[in-house]
């Protein structure tokens, strides 16, 4: 028997019984003769009991107790497969709507990369000028990277769904890896008006890939539901050198998102009411893997309304 289990338990007479005849339980229901077995899961832990009683005395003997047992021991089999069931069930959907999301998100980034080669290629064939051909280089370059860093941020949703997500930490400068996301944004989305407040170097330890995956998928954030381009989106970074924390934030000024739905918006597939009701698309994903991967970090993640009415999230580290 396991350590702590629960033995079965066989009353066949609780008044004569001066174990029982005066249980409260026993007494209030009008028990008189009761049997128990508990139910095990295959690993030996307990997750509840089978009982049986009667108002009326009962003559149990040892065979009754075997029969009851196995009537558990099957109970406990079928409850145990039903949530196996459930769960290889949501495994499976969880693995749907990844290959789903993948398909989905990765789609856009690899049109706007065919078409740029394609015109790449034009240009080179009607001999283009060089630096021509190398400003094209450059934007497909950056829509590449684009691309590979949304395969990994799908990836990263696949580990963190199985618990497996690690992080690779070292000595890196969030500034630097602000603008060069900063500059990434900038290529996709040259009509937007991005700017960087704050210091020029802002170093602490964690996994920089990871940060700038985070940095990334919120300023594209901001670029998708900005769509009016009223005016700028704002990274931001507070790091006093005595201080323990680095703080940064990302506002921009377009649609917002209301105080009530704010607190969901790093829950996995959330969408606010304002992007659905606009027709805007999205998987739900990027600020649920924000949060973790800023969770993972000691970290925390929230958001509030930017000074110009659209949102603000704000992340803080630790420096260590």
């Amino acid at each position: 028997m396991v350590k702590g289990a629960v033995a079965p338990l066989v009353i066949p007479q609780a008044s004569a019984d001066p174990r029982f005849r005066e249980h409260p339980a026993l007494l209030l229901r009008g028990i008189e003769s009761y049997i128990a077995v508990p139910l095990r899961r295959v690993d030996g832990s307990e997750f509840g009991t089978l009982c049986a009683f009667d108002p009326l005395p009962a003559d149990l003997h040892e065979a009754d107790l075997e029969v009851f047992t196995l009537l558990a021991e099957l109970v406990a089999y079928v409850m145990e497969e039903e949530d196996r069931r459930g769960q290889r069930e949501a495994e499976m959907r969880a693995l749907e709507d990844f290959t789903a999301i993948a398909a989905h998100d990765l789609r856009q980034p690899l049109t706007l990369l065919y078409g740029r080669a394609q015109m790449l290629a034009r240009q080179a064939r009607k001999g283009a000028a060089p630096e021509t051909l190398a400003a094209g280089v450059e934007g497909l370059l950056g829509h590449t990277r684009r691309a590979v860093l949304l395969s990994e941020l799908l990836l990263d949703t696949a580990r963190i769904e199985m618990n497996a997500l690690v992080l690779d930490k070292g000595p890196c400068d969030l500034v630097a890896l602000a603008r060069e996301a900063l500059d990434d944004t900038a290529s996709a989305a040259p009509q937007h008006d991005l700017r960087y407040t704050g210091p020029d170097a802002a170093p602490l330890v964690a996994d920089g890939r990871r940060l700038a995956q985070v940095l990334r998928n919120l300023l594209d954030n901001a670029v998708k539901y900005s769509p009016e381009r009223r005016g700028p989106i704002e990274l931001s970074i507070v790091a006093p050198d005595d201080a323990r924390l680095v703080t940064l934030t990302v506002a921009d000024s377009g649609i917002g998102v209301a105080e009530e739905a704010r607190g969901q918006l790093f829950t996995r597939h959330y969408r606010a009411p304002e992007a659905v009701g606009r027709n805007i698309s999205g998987s739900g994903l990027g600020l649920f893997i924000a949060r973790r991967i800023v969770e993972a970090h000691d970290g925390r993640i929230w958001a509030g309304a930017s000074a110009t009415g659209g949102l603000a999230v704000h992340l803080e580290l630790p420096r260590g």
